[in-house]
């Protein structure tokens, strides 16, 4: 079940790039108050092509650095956050309670400054927030928890059909 879950998220962002989006480094930076320069030193080198090659160990290491990032930085993170926590485990939680902690708040979240979760993904990236959500819900062990997966689903359900033009070709 992980690795078809995990096969299906590398298919739904496919292609997705950072573009003009925070850097996993960047938003470390700003979520450690600007303290630690090497993380925005960091940022210069960081992968922005594909987010398969983001290290698991920098997401986990960084892990409230989601929300301190605009929408097409958490676009291009997001999947390797799903991938990873479906790799590796939850390792210490963090990430994983930060990561649905942020995405709780963003799919309904309507920014005027940023794009909203409902316009930022087409069809298949929702329906993979859906899959992982779902596993995380019913098929992961307890550590995951059944409650904020379960909530994420229904205001993803509630939100408008994605747009047709942002939609991928199977």
């Amino acid at each position: 079940m992980r690795d078809w879950l995990i096969r299906y998220i590398e298919h739904a962002f496919a292609g997705v790039t950072l573009g003009h989006g925070t850097t996993l480094y960047e938003a470390a930076f700003h979520a450690d108050y600007g303290f630690d320069p090497r993380e925005l030193a960091r940022s210069d080198n960081a992968e922005r092509i594909d987010w398969r090659r983001v290290p698991f160990g920098d997401l986990f290491a960084r892990h409230d650095a989601i929300f301190f990032m605009n929408s097409s930085g958490k676009r291009f993170y997001s999947p390797a956050i799903m991938r990873a926590v479906l790799t590796d485990g939850m390792r210490d939680g963090l990430m994983y309670d930060a990561f649905i902690f942020d995405l709780a708040g963003f799919v309904h979240a309507n920014k005027e400054d940023d794009i909203p979760f409902a316009t930022l993904y087409n069809a298949h990236q929702r329906a993979a927030f859906v899959r992982f959500c779902k596993f995380a819900a019913f098929n992961a062990s307890r550590e995951f928890g059944r409650d904020d997966p379960l909530r994420i689903l229904d205001r993803i359900r509630q939100l408008e059909p994605a747009p047709k033009s942002r939609r991928t070709k199977r």
